[in-house]
């Protein structure tokens, strides 16, 4: 069976970025390859901010901010 391989580009908020090869995975799932707690960052795909359950897409830039709290 043939499944297409989507690439990715993850963007942090240092500037830093990786490119992933994933085939229409969830945001859950790709934190989970990165090795990252959802509970941390907020994504934003194309200027809007995208839950867990969002399908990434060939192309797509994910950019990740820091949840940041205090007072």
């Amino acid at each position: 069976m043939w499944c297409r391989v989507l690439a990715v580009r993850v963007r942090f908020a240092d500037g830093t970025t990786k490119e992933l090869n994933v085939n229409g995975i969830s945001i859950r799932e790709l934190f989970k390859i990165l090795n990252l707690l959802l509970e941390e960052y907020i994504v934003v795909v194309k200027g809007h901010v995208v839950t867990e359950d969002y399908i990434v897409k060939d192309g797509d830039e994910l950019v990740l901010y820091p949840v940041v709290s205090g007072g």
